[in-house]
């Protein structure tokens, strides 16, 4: 079993941000996947809030925070 602590990085395999990403390569094709978060708070039942940043801001000053299941968030080191 996987184990995760506030504030690790992550990255989240979610197939509506998949098929956003692919959608928005055919505009941009500098787009990116936009993934990577930090493990903001684990709730009770095992939901992990994943914080995002928001463009190039500071993820303190403007970020959103979305809840997935723990088996769609995955401990990842990116840079």
């Amino acid at each position: 079993m996987k184990t995760l602590e506030l504030g690790d990085k992550v990255v989240v395999n979610d197939p509506g941000l998949l098929s956003l990403y692919n959608v928005m390569k055919k505009f941009d094709p500098k787009a990116k996947l936009e993934n990577k978060g930090w493990v903001d708070e684990i709730m009770d039942d095992g939901t992990i809030m994943v914080k995002f940043p928001i463009g190039n801001d500071d993820p303190d000053e403007h970020s959103q925070i979305a809840p997935y299941p723990l088996h769609m968030v995955e401990k990842n080191d990116w840079k």
